[in-house]
């Protein structure tokens, strides 16, 4: 299967006019963002729903590992909540690549609010280096 960026994505897709358009910086396996949660995205009153800081996480991940030219999907991914996630604020999003070998991509990723770390993952991707 192509897998075909059409700039729609909901987490980073920058003509996803009701998306979070998250811009990521990536350099060496690392990856990194900073973005403010819209009530869009609520769950309970001022606080982010689990499915939405868990689509930032797995996203994060992707974007450590697509700096190498590969792409994929997410084969298994364990999120810990350690804090509620709160909107309106300004939160840092990282990743960075744990290992890349033939079709199997390994990441982790954290969503913090200072120094406080409010959410991480771990994940494995199928993937595949992608022409074009």
């Amino acid at each position: 299967m192509q897998l075909v960026d059409d700039r729609g994505c909901l987490i980073c897709g920058a003509d996803n006019p009701i998306g979070l358009q998250v811009h990521f910086t990536v350099d060496g396996g690392r990856c990194s963002a900073h973005l403010v949660l819209p009530e869009l995205v609520q769950g309970w009153r001022q606080v982010a729903h689990g499915g939405v800081v868990s689509a930032l996480l797995d996203e994060a991940m992707f974007y450590a590992l697509a700096e190498e030219g590969w792409r994929g999907m997410t084969a298994q991914m364990t999120v810990r909540f350690l804090k509620p996630v709160p909107l309106g604020v300004e939160l840092s999003l990282t990743a960075e690549r744990i290992q890349l070998h033939r079709r199997l991509g390994r990441a982790k990723s954290r969503l913090c609010h200072g120094e406080e770390i409010l959410a991480e993952a771990e994940g494995t991707f199928l993937a595949r280096r992608q022409e074009g």
